[in-house]
Parts: C-alpha cells; structure tokens; sequence
C-alpha cells in the first residue's frame, strides 16, 4: 500500500542559516564544483548507511531507507546544500553569515505524479534538514533592547548585562527548522524557520518565529561554474550522476514577525518583546529583509526507472544507494572538478526537463 506522503510541488533546496536573526535551509550545497569537497559536519551523518566518499562525500544524511524513495517512477534524489557566507537582513539589522550551513535531504516523483515532486526530510526528522551553530548578532544585549530604559524590567535586565558583560552582552541567533520544504522546484523553494535568541538573560523561549507563525523563505537560487559527473560504474548503476555547482541563493520577499517569549519570563516578557522589536524594526515588511547564501550545491540522482534500454520497472533509490555505498572511503573530489564549467540556463532546464520537473 502507497503511504501518504505531502506533496511539494515544484521541489528545491533551501538551506538555511544558523546565524543571524536567520538563516535559512535548503541552501548552498554539497561538494564544491571546483575545489575540493568540505567535510560534513558531524550533525549531518545520519543513519541507514556509512558515509559515502567520492563524488557523493556529502551526501550523508539523504533519506534512501525511507520506503517513498522507492516508489520513484521518474527519479530519486538527494540534495545537499554547504553555504559558507552571506548575509541577513531582518528589520534594520544585518548579520554576515559565518557559520557554515549544511542541508541534507531527499525528493522523488511517485506514480501519480506528473509534475510535482514530493521532499523527503532525513530519517532524524525535520529537524534533520538543517545543521548550523548560532551566529553572532552585531549588536549588543544592551543596544537591542535600547537601554536605558524606562520600564523597570527592561532596565533591570540593562544593568545586568552592564555588570556582567561577556556573554551576558552577546546575542546569538540559531536557525531551526519551523515547517516542512515546500514549492520546491531546484531553482526556487519555500521554507518556514524560526530564529532562536540565545542569551543567559532572554530565557529559553525567545526567538523571531515560532512554528505556528515562522519566517517563510521563498530563495532563488542563482547556479554559477560547476557540472554533472556520472558514477565511476554506470554498468552497476545506470543513469546516476551528480550536479554540483557553485551558487547563490537570495530573497528579499519574505516578512518577518516580531520576537516574542523573551526575558525573565511571564508577563515580565511583554515589555522585553516590545523593547526589542522596537528597537530591530520589527515586525518587518516585505521589501526590507533579505538574504543571501552562497556556497556549493550538490543533487545526486538516479533516474534508471526511465530509461527504456533497461529492463522496467527500475529502483531508483536503490540504487543510488547502492552507489553511495560502492563510494565508501574513497577520497574526496580535489581540485578542479573535470566536468567543471559554468551551466548554462539551457542545460539547467535540460536536467530539469530529465527529471520531470518541467
């Protein structure tokens, strides 16, 4: 029996950031295009097999155990996303993105589906698609929440992070997952986040987001040099390649609401909330956030189940699996990649167009 699954139409990556008031996910990708692949983060090895080497070396956290992978009448992929700078814009303040970015995690087409193609998170979950460490806000505690301050609580906690300093002056943000991927389609996609806060002073709760009202992320990605390398044993496993390019992905279409559950907690968090948005400019319109991730960008695919010189049906996912495995402890891509050049709009579509996605 076919297990329900949410239907994304138009799939794509969207990486997120874990800096700043916000960073997103789905996002730069992968091995790099043209110099060697980085290191997945120890977050991003997931169950279900041993990290694979090779052209695959990040794909480590792609959900091919999950049975809706194998039901792929079109293909099976995984994408993986490694952002390594950018910057966000949420309200008046701007934050570089340091820490790197890393998303991981599936799509494919089922049987009754012609256009569309369903997302797939890791096996860990949502949460799963998006590994990032928080990012350092270029303001102080005492700066966003205006001090001085004529509201006792918010002075309160003015003094406090006077006295202290430290960390109890630094404001971090961390990007986490607030929803499932949506709208994906390879060059655009939609992603709800929420923006954890974190210091000593504003509790455990504070963040701009929450999961019933997120950041929604709607990135556009721009594909720069980069190419498409076929598996090392094509004979084993048919019709499985790998795009890997460089890229950008950018958006200054979303909204972002204010911040809430900030503080010492209970009612004492209302007028930390509001000292803090008033001072970020938030909630914010469409038109003034903005975001942009750059990085590598990797989907590992097979799409065996349509080619007509092999014998039907085909297990797209399994065999990408297969290949993953095959790859185990052979060393990285180094250096310039031999298919490396820049893809061109044409060729985008193309692939597209291979993967019944336009």
């Amino acid at each position: 029996m076919r297990v329900p699954s949410r239907r994304i139409g138009r799939a794509f990556w969207f990486s997120a950031t874990a800096a700043i008031v916000a960073v997103l996910t789905v996002a730069a990708v992968t091995s790099s295009a043209v110099g060697a692949a980085p290191k997945p983060s120890a977050g991003q090895i997931g169950p279900g097999y041993p990290p694979p080497g090779g052209i695959y070396t990040l794909f480590t956290n792609c959900p091919l155990n999950n049975p809706l992978m194998h039901e792929s009448v079109t293909f099976a992929a995984c994408v993986a996303g490694y952002a390594t700078s950018g910057s966000i814009t949420i309200g008046n303040i701007t934050t570089p993105v340091v820490r790197p970015v890393n998303v991981q995690f599936g799509f494919w087409t089922g049987p009754d589906q012609t256009y569309y193609a369903d997302a797939v998170p890791p096996i860990a979950g949502l949460s799963a698609i998006l590994s990032t460490k928080p990012d350092l806000i270029p303001q102080s505690l005492t700066t966003m929440l205006g001090c001085p301050s004529t509201n006792s609580v918010v002075e309160n906690l003015c003094q406090e992070a006077k006295y202290y300093g430290g960390k109890y002056l630094d404001v971090y943000a961390l990007a986490e997952e607030a929803g499932p991927i949506t709208n994906f389609d390879l060059l655009n996609w939609t992603q709800p986040v929420m923006f954890k806060l974190i210091n000593p002073l504003l509790g455990s709760t504070c963040s701009i987001g929450t999961i019933g009202n997120p950041v929604v992320l709607n990135p556009a990605l721009t594909l720069g040099t980069g190419g498409v390398e076929t598996d090392p044993n094509p004979a084993k496993h048919p019709d499985t390649q790998v795009l890997a390019t460089q890229s950008t992905a950018s958006d200054t279409t979303f909204t972002a609401p204010g911040v809430t559950g900030c503080g010492p907690g209970g009612v004492k968090n209302i007028p930390v909330d509001e000292a803090l948005n008033a001072s970020a400019g938030l909630p914010s319109a469409s038109g003034v956030n903005s975001l942009t991730l750059t990085g590598t960008f990797d989907v590992g695919f097979c799409s065996a189940s349509t080619d007509s010189s092999l014998p039907q049906p085909q297990d797209d996912a399994k065999i990408l699996l297969s290949a993953f495995k095959a790859s185990v402890g052979l060393p990285p891509p180094s250096g310039s990649r031999a298919a490396a050049g820049r893809i061109s709009g044409a060729q985008v579509h193309g692939l597209l167009r291979h993967l019944g996605l336009r």
